[in-house]
């Protein structure tokens, strides 16, 4: 019996197949399926009832795999506890939406270069609903995703946050220098879809004025929305950092938004009954590295002071 066995009974326990436990270690189907055959070999049990691609624990293995899971976990901090950054090997799955990954994605992949130089890593871009859902069934193992989630097993880092703002062309927002819901009723918007927290947050700031906007179209992906928005075709709500340029050179222009926008929060999230340390220190890395500062207020105000009017 070895530790590779038994962290691939785990994983198989955890993802539900053959094939994932190998994606998830990093090796091929048939070594997942030797090492499951030596050990059921050598403790003499089934672990496994196989239905189709799928499988399900024994009553015997659901017993066993706890003492497994402490051993995985054990070992795991004795890597960790050896300091050798080379010791983390295999392939960790991280989740991030489009805001993060347009600013901190270079980052994120020199630092955990840097810091697990025999670590492979897998990014997947994607919407906020979609990024819990994979987290927590295992999909992925580190995500960082925009503002609280209501999901109790899920372990949340903060890192700051991002205003927004509506933006569009100056022919369509007509040198207006604040904007209500009643004045975005009937214009035309686009927005992440309904899984995306901008949307939310679009959402709310229409319902609190008890107003329905009439016409959305919607885009599962921010550049293009700015591209949209700076053609002149319809407006869109998006992260401050991620029109500053337009914005400075003119070609969008930001309003003062009645009410104000909330601003985007972010977390970086590992599953609560995780038993590897070290997805935890390398979300501790990412946190660190994809920490947001504080947009100062003096820039707030200058964003929402467009060129030629003064602000609101």
């Amino acid at each position: 019996m070895n530790i590779r066995q038994l962290e691939t009974f785990y994983w198989i326990a955890q993802l539900g197949t053959f094939s994932a436990a190998a994606e998830r270690l990093n090796t091929s189907q048939a070594s997942v399926s030797a090492r499951i055959r030596e050990l059921e070999e050598e403790l003499a049990v089934a672990l496994f009832d196989r239905i189709g691609r799928q499988v399900q624990l024994t009553i015997k293995a659901r017993e066993l795999l706890v003492h497994a899971e402490r051993v995985v976990a054990e070992a795991a901090k004795l890597k960790l506890a050896a300091g050798k950054p080379d010791m983390v090997q295999g392939v960790v799955k991280i989740g991030l939406g489009e805001a993060i990954a347009t600013g901190c994605l270079v980052a994120i992949i020199n630092e955990l270069k840097r810091c697990y130089p025999e670590m492979g890593v897998e990014f997947d871009v994607d919407l906020n609903a979609h990024l819990v859902r994979k987290l927590t069934r295992g999909g992925i193992d580190i995500a960082v995703i925009g503002a609280p989630t209501e999901e109790a097993d899920l372990k949340l880092i903060p890192i700051g946050g991002m205003p927004l703002a509506w933006v569009g062309a100056p022919a369509l927002l007509e040198g207006r220098a604040s904007i209500a819901p009643a004045d975005l009723a009937a214009m035309p918007i686009i927005s992440l879809p309904r899984e995306g927290r901008l949307y939310t947050h679009l959402n709310e700031w229409f319902a609190e004025a008890a107003i329905t906007p009439t016409s959305v179209s919607y885009c599962n992906n921010l550049a293009t929305m700015i591209h949209v928005a700076r053609a002149g075709i319809s407006l869109c709500m998006v992260p401050i950092d991620l029109v500053a340029a337009e914005l400075e050179a003119g070609t969008l222009l930001a309003p003062t938004p009645v009410p104000p926008l909330a601003t985007l929060k972010f977390f970086v999230t590992t599953r609560a009954e995780s038993v590897d340390p070290a997805i935890a220190e390398i979300a501790a890395v990412v946190a660190r590295v994809a920490r947001l500062p504080e947009l100062p207020q003096a820039v707030v105000r200058r964003v929402f002071s467009a060129k030629g009017r003064p602000a609101s």
